[in-house]
């Protein structure tokens, strides 16, 4: 543990798991108190022997400014939650692919049948969900964490799923550009930093996770 994680700034906090992905490591926990989130780490529920708690799970926990925030360091107790949610369940994360790959597959070929007759032309993909993107999106910035829906290389832009409930997450070649990434491919998770109104969020940074 890091000496900044050392300085604990609180003990003893009642809060709330709002969710945690085992195969990530990470997850968040909601303080009690209204006052906002704290990140959890995997180390810290396997020295609690807590490994993979249930969304709704209460815990008493202390916690310390880490790098990104308040961190949870040590939880003391756990109360399972009486109706736990059930499990989400989610695609497993297909291979990334590369750019020249994506615009290969974008290509609509031909297919030879067998037995040597006429090629079969496929029919063309019908168009995907497309949001423009606001001019000049305001509102406070939130760093949230999704799975890649899609993301169109002939509009240059794509949408994010986020793993907690809300609208879908816009984002276009200039955003990827600013984040230092050439492509994303669908099924990527990633964290980004959205803004604009709760129905038409728009993402100003994406990173892969």
């Amino acid at each position: 543990m890091s000496e900044e994680l050392k300085n604990v700034t609180a003990t003893n906090v009642t809060a709330t798991v709002k969710w945690f992905k085992p195969e990530k490591g990470f997850g968040f926990v909601r303080l009690a108190d209204g006052s906002g989130e704290a990140f959890l780490h995997a180390s810290v529920l396997a020295a609690a022997s807590l490994p993979n708690p249930a969304e709704g799970t209460t815990v008493v926990c202390d916690l310390a400014q880490g790098a990104k925030g308040p961190q949870v360091v040590a939880i003391h107790s756990a109360t399972p939650p009486e109706n736990p949610p059930p499990p989400r369940t989610r695609n497993q994360r297909p291979p990334r692919p590369t750019a020249s790959t994506l615009q290969q597959s974008a290509v609509q070929q031909s297919a030879q049948p067998e037995d040597g007759g006429e090629p079969l032309v496929r029919a063309p993909k019908p168009p995907r969900e497309r949001r423009e993107r606001q001019a000049e999106p305001t509102g406070p910035a939130t760093m949230a964490y999704g799975t890649v829906r899609w993301y169109n290389l002939d509009s240059q832009s794509g949408l994010i799923e986020p793993w907690e409930d809300g609208a879908t997450v816009y984002f276009d070649r200039a955003t990827l550009r600013q984040s230092g990434l050439d492509i994303v491919a669908d099924g990527e998770d990633v964290r980004y930093l959205a803004v604009g109104s709760e129905d038409a969020p728009v993402a100003q940074r994406v990173e892969l996770i």
